[in-house]
Order: C-alpha cells, then sequence, then structure tokens
C-alpha cells in the first residue's frame, strides 16, 4: 500500500554507497515488536508551564544545577560522499542550543555540547561505546554513515538523537529517535509520478546500484510507483535499470545510450550525489540535458550551484520544511539563529536542530525531575511530534517499526524543490503550504493539497 514518503528515498540513495562500499555492518533488530511501543512506554506528559521550574537533581548522567550535557558523534574524517556532515550537524545543534538558552534554557539549565567524537566512518560503535559507557552525557546526537553503535546506545538506555537515513538500525529501538522515522522499504509511493507529471513527462526511467539492496530496493519501489499510477497519468516505465556499477567507475555512457533510444524524458535517480553528477554529464554529453531528473538526496545548495547549471530543471525532495518555504515559525527560527552563529544553513545544519528539538521535547515533556528513562518513555508517549512543523508528524508510540506492505495507507506528503538557475525554488507549493500531501484511498490517483505542519 502506498505509505508516507518521510525520507525514504533519501535515506536508501545516501546509504547506498557507504552499505556497499563497507560490507555488512552490524544491523538493528529487524524483529516485528509490532507497531506499538506499549502501555510501559506511555508516561503523563509535563506541561510548557512547567519549563522555568528547577528542582534538585542528583545522579543523572549530563546534568548539574546549571546545565544539561549532550555528547555529538558523527562522521568527519574518511567521508565518502564529501559532503559536510559532523561540523554542519553540529552547527545546527549548536544553534538550536543557543536559540533556547536564550529563552532561560529549561528547568533553570543551559543546554551544552559536550564532546564531539568523530567516529572516522567505521567507529561508529566504538565511539557510541564510549558515550554509553563514560556517563558524561545525558543524551547524545548522531550522525553516521554506518550506523553500527545504535544497538549500544539503545541498551545503554542513553536518549539517541539521529539523522534519519538508517532505518535498518533505528527499527524497533525505543531510545532511537531519527529526524525521519523507518519506513516500509518495498512500497509505492506518489512522489515520482507526481513529479514526472509536473515535468509533463511520458517516459520513465528508474536508475540503482546493483551492490546496495537498499539501492536495488529504491529503484524497484519508484518502477512499481510508475506501474501503479501511470494509467491516470500517462506514464510507464520505459527503462529500469537496478544493477549499476558502484559509484559509476566507468561511467555511465552506455545506460544513458539505452535512455535516449527508448525516449526517456524523465529520470528517477537511487544514487549518491556524486553518481547524479556522473549521470548529468553524461546526459549532457549525449544532448539529453534537459532531460529533467528527480534526487532524492541533492538538497545541497552548495553543491547545486557548484555545478554549474547541471541539475537545471531537476527536482529534489527536502527531508524536511525547505529553506524556501515562508520565512516564519521553527524555519524562521533556524535561519535566524544560524546566522546569529555565523553559520551556513545546510540539511545537516537542519536535521541537527531538528534532533536538537526532538532531545528538547523529551526532556520538556519528561518534567522537571527528569533522567534518561523518563525523557525516552515521555518522547514514546507524543504522538505528533514535527518538530515545529518542519517535519511530517511522527507518532512514536507506533513509528519505531515501519508499517508492513498490507496496512492500510495514510496521509502521504513530500517536500519537493526545483533547480532553477542553480538555486531552489518550490516545485509546487506556495511558500506557506510547503508540503503536498495526499489523502484517501492510495489505489486511486488524486491530485495532492498543498500542506503546512505546526502551530
Amino acid at each position: 500500500m502506498a505509505r508516507p514518503i518521510r525520507g525514504f528515498m533519501s535515506a536508501m540513495a545516501l546509504t547506498a554507497l557507504v552499505a556497499a562500499a563497507c560490507g555488512n555492518s552490524p544491523q538493528g533488530d529487524t524483529s516485528e515488536p509490532g507497531r506499538d511501543s506499549g502501555p510501559e512506554d506511555r508516561v503523563d506528559l509535563a506541561s510548557e508551564a512547567d519549563r522555568d521550574t528547577f528542582e534538585p537533581i542528583s545522579g543523572v548522567p549530563g546534568v548539574t544545577d546549571d546545565a544539561i550535557t549532550f555528547d555529538v558523534i558523527g562522521v568527519r574524517s574518511n567521508n565518502p560522499l564529501g559532503i559536510c556532515i559532523l561540523d554542519c550537524y553540529l552547527e545546527g545543534i549548536e544553534a538550536y542550543f543557543a536559540y533556547r538558552n536564550s529563552e532561560g534554557g529549561i528547568f533553570g539549565r543551559d543546554l551544552r555540547v559536550g564532546r564531539v567524537l568523530d567516529d572516522e566512518l567505521a567507529q561508529n560503535q566504538a565511539r557510541s561505546l564510549e558515550v554509553a559507557s563514560s556517563n558524561e552525557a545525558f543524551g547524545v546526537f548522531s550522525a553516521p554513515l554506518v550506523a553500527s553503535g545504535f544497538a549500544a546506545l539503545d541498551s545503554a538506555g542513553v536518549p539517541t538523537f539521529s539523522w534519519g537515513i538508517h532505518g535498518t538500525e533505528a527499527t524497533g529501538r525505543r531510545a532511537i529517535f531519527p529526524s525521519r522515522p523507518p519506513q516500509c522499504g518495498d512500497c509505492t509511493f506518489r512522489a515520482v509520478p507526481y513529479a514526472a507529471q509536473l515535468a509533463g513527462a511520458t517516459q520513465v526511467a528508474s536508475l540503482g546500484y546493483g551492490s546496495s539492496e537498499n539501492s536495488k530496493d529504491c529503484a524497484n519501489a519508484v518502477a512499481a510507483s510508475i506501474d501503479r499510477y501511470g494509467d491516470a497519468l500517462g506514464l510507464e516505465v520505459a527503462y529500469a535499470n537496478d544493477s549499476l556499477a558502484l559509484g559509476l567507475p566507468n561511467g555511465i555512457a552506455p545506460e544513458v545510450t539505452a535512455m535516449k533510444r527508448a525516449g526517456v524524458d524523465f529520470i528517477s535517480l537511487c544514487l549518491d550525489l556524486n553518481g547524479a553528477k556522473t549521470l548529468a554529464q553524461e546526459l549532457a554529453r549525449q544532448g539529453m540535458g534537459d532531460v529533467p531528473m528527480f534526487h532524492p538526496n541533492s538538497y545541497d545548495h552548495r553543491f547545486v550551484a557548484e555545478a554549474g547549471g547541471l541539475f537545471d530543471g531537476d527536482f529534489v525532495v527536502a527531508q524536511f520544511t525547505p529553506f524556501e518555504a515562508e520565512r516564519s515559525g521553527a524555519l524562521g527560527a533556524f535561519l535566524t539563529w544560524m546566522e546569529e552563529q555565523g553559520a551556513e544553513p545546510t540539511e545537516l545544519a537542519m536535521v541537527g536542530w531538528i534532533n536538537a528539538d526532538a532531545a528538547f521535547t523529551s526532556l520538556l515533556a519528561a518534567g522537571p525531575q527528569f533522567d534518561r528513562e523518563r525523557a525516552i518513555a515521555a518522547m514514546n508517549s507524543i504522538t505528533d511530534y514535527d518538530a515545529g512543523g518542519l517535519v511530517e508528524p511522527i507518532d512514536w508510540t507506533r513509528d519505531h517499526t515501519p508499517p508492513a506492505l498490507d496496512e492500510a495507507g495514510d496521509r502521504e506528503c513530500v517536500a519537493l524543490v526545483r533547480v532553477v538557475d542553480g538555486d531552489f525554488e518550490l516545485a509546487a507549493a506556495p511558500p506557506d503550504r510547503p508540503w503536498m500531501c495526499w489523502e484517501g484511498d492510495p489505489d486511486e490517483w488524486s491530485d495532492p493539497e498543498p500542506t503546512a505542519f505546526g502551530p
């Protein structure tokens, strides 16, 4: 059944390169604990009125009378994607903490960053064990490319707020709160057919890497989605290839030639950013530079600007309310406080901000007599967490586990932008309602409605 996109494709494509290059890494618990987290995870939530209440607390890791400290783990060294991860992620966290501390912090304490640990790509488990065993921090923010440490943090009961690209490793773990929850890996979705419709396309191609199961699943889900909604939109799959060589070491000329012969006029990618650039260059070389592509993970303003118009006309998914939306509410606060910190708004900075907001929300919901377990249980009692409108609402009473393929579909939303003159613009939605959402029967195609989340 169709399900909310909620970053599924971006997770698949971003981790495709790393998962294949690093081999089998420790995985999350993929058993099926059920979509409901259970009554043991439910607590009565405290209110905003308690925020300024100070109560003495002893014996809680990372908590003093003056501050609540969080460690940060992420990849800086040996980063195969070449994008800013740990440092940009940290900037978003620090901007959020500065924002909340300017209001007086929480429970009479400031929010502080403790240790910043580079996991060097392959040392995420070691860094996570270091945090879990030291008891120097109340919780941890984690932005790895190989999420091998989630099990250790979850087992130790450390509140963990993470980059939402590791659905498998996060599944079933009640102490792990990704910026986007685990999703159904083989469900169809309407975002790609919708973008193809906006482009006026009829012949769609779907591409993925053969050595990454995530990338293959993504490419096959795209093809299935076109098959499902194609009749209503005049679309068909003209070319599908889920066996491309990782990183396109030999280029992609034969595949582009095949797509040209098939009359392809829209291409959906389940590739990393570098693979997307290699493809775009070959499309231009073969006279197909005007064929729009659908990118699940290229919401990188600098990368697109430096490409010199190579991606103009392409569609890109943002995992959150895009920067191009109306500058108000939580988005306005993010942009203001990033500027206050002298930092550039980036995708990873926004992920850090969202994670920091989730940490703040868990503390606030736990109340003045908080500890790790109560903060985890409080977060797991929230049914509509949306980071102030920055993300599609998450029901943490059930969203630690992805929906099954045969579960009834519910609202499906996408935040879609388009590249114009080397920059991003909202693809179709108005600035005050930047999400496009579908409701109702997923078996029937319908036009999406512009939507805004939050207060």
